[in-house]
Order: C-alpha cells, then sequence, then structure tokens
C-alpha cells in the first residue's frame, strides 16, 4: 500500500480531532473559583465601598500593615482604636486559601498568625465602623 495525499488527509484529520478532544477534556478538569460567591449583592453595595473610602481619605490616616517571620501586624491610628468590623485576607488565585476574620483591636494593633495562612500574594481588605461611620482599605500584601 503506497501513501498518498488521500492518507494525508485521514491522518491530519485524526490529529486535529485529537487536539479538540484534549482541550475539551482539560477545559472540563480546570477549576474556575468565584471573586465572591454574592458577586451581584456586593456590586449593588459597592457605592457604600467609595463612601467607605472617601471618609478614611477625609480621615487622612490609614492602616499599617507590617509582617515578620511568624506574624501579620495591622496598626491602626489612635483614633481609630475601638473600631469594629471585619478583616479578610483574600487570596486571589485559590478560594481555599481565604481567610476571614472579626477585628479584635489590642491597643491599636491586631496581631494574625503567618501559620494560619497560606504564602503568597493576598488582599487585605479590612472594613470597620467606629461610631456612625464606615471605612475601608485594601491594601495587596505578599506574605513569605
Amino acid at each position: 500500500m503506497k501513501f498518498n495525499w488521500g492518507h494525508g488527509i485521514v491522518v491530519a484529520f485524526v490529529l486535529f480531532c485529537s487536539f479538540v478532544v484534549t482541550i475539551v477534556v482539560k477545559a472540563f478538569q480546570e477549576d474556575f473559583d468565584l471573586v465572591s460567591e454574592t458577586y451581584y449583592q456586593d456590586e449593588l453595595n459597592y457605592q457604600e465601598r467609595i463612601d467607605s473610602k472617601a471618609n478614611l481619605k477625609a480621615l487622612g490616616e490609614e492602616l499599617a500593615f507590617n509582617q515578620n517571620d511568624s506574624q501579620v501586624v495591622v496598626v491602626f491610628p489612635e483614633t481609630l482604636a475601638e473600631a469594629n468590623g471585619e478583616i479578610k485576607f483574600y487570596y486571589p488565585s485559590k478560594a481555599l486559601f481565604d481567610k476571614e476574620y472579626p477585628l479584635k483591636v489590642v491597643g491599636n494593633q491586631q496581631v494574625f498568625d503567618k501559620a494560619d495562612l497560606a504564602k503568597g500574594r493576598y488582599k487585605v481588605q479590612v472594613s470597620w465602623k467606629v461610631g456612625e461611620k464606615q471605612y475601608y482599605q485594601e491594601k495587596e500584601m505578599f506574605l513569605k
């Protein structure tokens, strides 16, 4: 049997079909994490976040984020030491590593143990309330 152009077309078609099937199988095996399960409600509340950021800017003071070998420390200005709210360590590439904590400010800082957090890039999102004013600050941090 001699190889001719008809055989070449069949071989090319079989290779193309196997390539497409491989891509489809790999696509179904990929894990996609949503930024938030309640993204629609979060979008509706976005104006509140803008107002909270404006309140922080008007205050003129921001939180400080520090880390050492074993801890992450969030330092609040003295005027915000009586804050109630939450802090979220958002890990953009894997929702499994997201952590959320209530604010428990001792003195003017809150300390987090690095052993509870995976190494990598985080967006630290802090929202809190002092009196009737709502505040929000977001900072990117790389944990080593």
